[in-house]
């Protein structure tokens, strides 16, 4: 008989100490450049202009609240002259206390209208986002010579997973 009633009791115990998971997006933009790039494998980047303190703001939550960050989407946009040398796309993210990790992949470029990325499932962007130094890395590889600048586009959808 006691054991029925303390199941019950757990039960409540346990729904009193839920987290109140929240999971929003945020959208970052990217404008990623490089110049006087050659056949074969180069690379565009940019310093991260978001970071925690931004995101939280954006979200209206407390930097503390916040538990994770990954990415639900990533989509690339270029021109149509440098889609058409371009084989291939790795988006990745880096940062002073951070090593390298792939936030994306694209392999082969067929629409140059919807470059949209493969993204890597189950990775924490909250530690580069919080460290100083944070850079998107674009791996590009080309089928040609590009001696002007390019610039490419882009705009990530992150997953932000916080409590209230």
């Amino acid at each position: 008989m006691k054991r029925l009633l303390l199941i019950p009791l757990i039960l409540i115990f346990a729904a009193g100490c839920g987290t109140n998971a929240v999971d929003e997006s945020v959208t970052v933009d990217l404008h990623l450049s490089g110049e006087m790039l050659f056949e074969g494998s180069n690379t565009l980047q940019m310093t991260a202009e978001t970071n925690l303190p931004e995101i939280a703001k954006k979200l209206s939550v407390d930097e503390a609240n916040l538990k994770k960050i990954g990415v639900a989407e990533a989509t690339l946009s270029m021109n149509v002259d440098e889609a058409r040398i371009t084989e291939s796309v790795l988006l990745q993210v880096v940062s002073n206390n951070q090593g390298l990790i792939t936030v994306g992949t694209l392999s082969p470029l067929v629409d140059p209208d919807a470059l949209r990325l493969n993204v890597a499932e189950d990775i924490d962007l909250m530690p580069y986002l919080a460290d100083e130094g944070c850079t998107w890395v674009l791996d590009l590889n080309l089928s040609e010579d590009y001696l002007d600048e390019m610039s490419v586009g882009g705009t990530l959808t992150l997953r932000v997973e916080y409590s209230k």
